[in-house]
């Protein structure tokens, strides 16, 4: 089946660590098939340094995609690419703004759910809402819960809120967070309607 012509509605930028690419860990492109299967396109790509963060982020400039999730090593302060430069959330701010307004971002990077609300200091309109871990996870942990979110992303009769509470009743209460702009904290299905507020 492979990437077809379709019009990409998710991106995933992954970094990963040296030991991920000698040990063959990859979360991306394995996400990337769940989605293909569930009938949604998605774009993987993966970044080394800055720069290719940067020219990856402007494919979230399409107005068709409406989730950007970022695979990467992370901790409450920011997450660190390939070439072990880490990103910090004033480094996030200074690369993405605006390119991730109305969009929401996704992280599959360990901890970074207690930190990354930073993001609306800088600019109450950085994105329409943040999800991402409170705590330390696992590779497998990361691609299950977010396999049923995008699975439930495609209904806007769920909210985002209640999505995040079914990623947490997979691997655990708490694990997850939805941290929504203070500017405009609504999100969209997959195809662009407007999700469900509780």
């Amino acid at each position: 089946m492979g990437e077809s012509n379709e019009k990409q509605k998710i991106l995933i930028i992954e970094s990963r660590s040296d030991q991920d690419i000698y040990d063959e860990r990859y979360e991306g492109n394995t996400l990337r098939k769940v989605l293909e299967l569930q009938g949604v396109a998605a774009k993987c790509t993966e970044v080394v340094n800055e720069g290719m963060l940067v020219k990856a982020l402007k494919i979230a400039q399409r107005e068709h995609i409406k989730y950007v999730h970022i695979s990467a090593h992370g901790s409450c302060d920011g997450f660190m690419l390939t070439d072990e430069d880490f990103i910090t959330w004033r480094d996030f701010d200074r690369i993405a703004w605006p390119i991730l307004r109305g969009k929401c971002i996704c992280f599959s990077s360990c901890s970074v759910g207690r930190g990354a609300e930073q993001l609306f200091d800088f600019h109450k309109s950085f994105c329409n809402a943040i999800v991402g871990p409170a705590r330390d996870i696992t590779w497998g942990e990361g691609l299950v819960a977010y396999s049923a979110f995008y699975h439930r992303a495609q209904s806007y009769e769920k909210s985002s809120f209640q999505d995040v509470r079914v990623m947490n009743h997979i691997v655990g209460a708490g694990t997850f967070r939805l941290i929504e702009s203070p500017y405009i904290s609504s999100t969209y299905t997959i195809d662009g309607s407007l999700k469900y507020v509780c």
